[in-house]
């Protein structure tokens, strides 16, 4: 059970982060993008997916997780481009979450 919590806490964490990081871009006016702001909402509505997964279906997991790994690692990257306080959160969070969801996305392979 305490590595499952792990798990939710990681992804509900890069959820967070994801979704901070638009509403901030969005209040501040800025534009970038399309593909940046398309992959940082993806990685948000993956990692919520993904956490709700874990709760209720777990024969699902190894599959959300899979896909919850290589957005978090496709967002880092597009985040880490950005000298930017709330991109360098997200990326952290999303980096922190692909590390530790990737046991499981080996297992779906």
């Amino acid at each position: 059970m305490k590595q499952k919590s792990y798990y939710t806490r990681v992804c509900i964490e890069a959820w967070i982060n994801c979704e901070n990081l638009l509403v901030s871009l969005q209040q501040k006016g800025i534009s970038f993008s399309k593909r940046t702001l398309q992959v940082i909402d993806e990685c948000a509505h993956v990692c919520l997916g993904t956490f709700q997964t874990l709760q209720e279906a777990p024969l699902n997991t190894n599959k959300a997780a899979l896909l919850c790994f290589g957005i978090c690692e496709e967002c880092a990257e597009v985040c880490d481009k950005y000298d930017d306080t709330a991109f360098q959160n997200c990326a952290n969070a999303c980096r922190r979450c692909s590390t530790a969801i990737a046991q499981l996305a080996i297992s779906a392979v």
